[in-house]
């Protein structure tokens, strides 16, 4: 059951993701800055705020929030913001990520989001993004 409900996570989440893609934007992006603003979204009170920061973070393949990303798995409650910033962590910030995940895992108490930790380390195509 608590498989199931992980799975469901990630199968809902991915979708968000894609459609959320603009493919024909002409807009010049300053990342440095965006960046910037994503890393204080992370430290915001708001779950969501922080979740979507880290989707973001993730889809733009940003590098530079690997400090914010670590504190939401030692310090955050939400499993949904847990999630999303460990996916983060993963396909950002390489080996770094990994690492932080593996040793998240060894102290995260709740099991939804422990089964999410191992799913997506064991799964080659998000390890090597």
């Amino acid at each position: 059951m608590k498989t199931m409900r992980v799975m469901l996570a990630v199968l809902l989440g991915v979708p968000f993701v894609f459609a959320a893609t603009q493919e024909n934007s002409t807009t010049t992006v300053d990342w440095t800055k965006a960046e910037q603003n994503y890393r204080e979204c992370l430290k915001s009170d708001n779950p969501g705020v922080k979740i979507s920061a880290a989707i973001n973070i993730h889809k733009y393949n940003l590098t530079g929030a690997v400090d914010e990303l670590k504190s939401l798995l030692s310090k955050e409650n939400g499993e949904n913001v847990k999630m999303s910033g460990a996916l983060a962590l993963l396909t950002t910030c390489g080996n770094e990520g990994r690492v932080a995940i593996e040793n998240a895992l060894e102290t995260e108490e709740n099991e939804i989001v422990a089964e999410f930790y191992r799913s997506i380390l064991n799964n080659q195509a998000i390890s090597q993004n």
